[in-house]
């Protein structure tokens, strides 16, 4: 026997109670007739039912509630109203819907098979699912341990370098404590851009041309989606409404530069008892996603043992490209040492040393402006080019690029 949890409206719920109570008593019953989303949400946090089956119309219903019921419920089926002439409503990445004009025989049976022990594994169920002839460009996390070893200005200048580079170039501020993008690039309208964009993708309808409306063109080649503008406003991001938006972004550019935030820690017991929103969601969820990880970290001890420190986290987000970038290198820094260093506690692809020079990066902050402007033929800069045209997803010849 299968207890069915149901959320539907007037109409299609009087029509399938009855149907399952007179044609499949001995298979399904219906334990629960939930009036909204809020009532559903705590009869399945109850441990109520084996499966849910809800009207995706109803009020609030998006990919973050869909995330939460999945956490506790055994299985959900979303109701779709389809009419003639009008496209599908959407499914919001659910694996099981059916019509809510269907015969309740048909009804039934979706039900069965989301309530099968064969049934896939959450995070097959709520899921975006992009076109694999779509072309998909490449996804750099730019992150870094405690301390302020500089990621945000490396990610602001490698994302400018490669868009100079022709590069078609998405900047993203992803950090949730500390949010800087826009002061560096000197943008007076700090939209919440992530906000928006992650209500787009919990009610899916994240796009590339909802991007192309929410991320405007910084300069040539480069756009920018800025981030949460007050950190209080860090709830608003949640990993499963990240997901669809680090892929749909992959989808509009050739490349994506995550600005990421420093803390990968995650609360295990918050993780597995609650369905609390997770502060660090933004930076893991962009680490675990990213096709490469670049780590950067100040050419000091302390900084250094931070970098290592995190070595296994890293591992546990499964991250499998990671490259090192050693930032404000000066005399008398240790730069070989450094590197040997590095290369003997932790797997990296590459090492990188980008020299100290901070009366130019100060000209920069004041003015809001790039090093590629504030400095173009400072070492500075000629290092954050190189490391740009090394990170990019195919090499490219700079055209008209300063000479050294």
């Amino acid at each position: 026997m299968i207890d069915v949890v149901l959320c539907a409206s007037g109409s299609d719920e009087v029509r399938i109670v009855h149907g399952v109570a007179r044609d499949h008593a001995g298979e399904l019953r219906v334990v629960r007739r939930c009036a909204d989303l809020a009532e559903t949400l705590a009869v399945v946090s109850a441990g109520v039912g084996d499966v849910v089956l809800i009207d995706l119309e109803v009020r609030g219903m998006d990919r973050e509630a869909l995330s939460d019921m999945l956490r506790t419920a055994g299985a959900v089926v979303g109701l779709v109203h389809r009419a003639e002439g009008v496209p599908t409503s959407t499914t919001l990445g659910l694996r099981h819907v059916v019509d809510a004009t269907a015969p309740v025989a048909e009804v039934a049976a979706v039900l069965q098979s989301a309530a099968s022990p064969d049934a896939r594994a959450i995070e097959d169920w709520v899921q975006t699912r992009p076109d694999p002839h779509a072309p998909r460009g490449r996804l750099l996390a730019v992150w870094g341990a405690a301390g302020a070893p500089g990621r945000s200005t490396l990610a602001a200048n490698i994302a400018h370098e490669a868009a100079l580079a022709g590069v078609d170039t998405i900047l993203v501020d992803a950090d949730t404590y500390g949010p800087a993008l826009a002061q560096i690039l000197g943008v007076v309208d700090d939209a919440p851009g992530l906000v928006a964009a992650c209500r787009a993708s919990a009610r899916d309808t994240l796009d590339v041309g909802t991007v192309a409306s929410i991320v405007p063109v910084l300069h040539p080649g480069l756009r920018f989606l800025s981030g949460i503008g007050v950190p209080a406003r860090w709830p608003e991001v949640r990993p499963s409404s990240l997901d669809g938006v680090w892929e749909v972004l992959r989808r509009s550019a050739a490349l994506v530069v995550v600005d990421a935030g420093s803390c990968l820690e995650e609360d295990e017991e918050l993780s597995y008892d609650t369905m609390a929103p997770r502060r660090n969601a933004a930076s893991t969820s962009a680490v675990a996603a990213a096709d490469t990880v670049l780590a950067v970290t100040t050419a000091d001890p302390v900084a250094i043992t931070r970098l290592l420190r995190e070595d296994e986290r890293l591992r546990e987000l499964e991250v499998t490209d990671l490259r090192v970038v050693v930032n404000r290198v000066a005399p008398p820094t240790p730069a070989d040492r450094i590197r040997s260093l590095v290369l003997e506690r932790m797997d990296v692809r590459a090492i990188s040393t980008v020299p100290d020079d901070p009366a130019t990066l100060r000209r920069a902050c004041w003015d809001g402006t790039l090093l590629s402007e504030a400095g173009p033929r400072t070492p500075v800069r000629r290092a954050v080019r190189d490391l740009a045209l090394s990170l990019l997803p195919e090499p490219v010849a700079v055209a008209g690029a300063p000479a050294g």
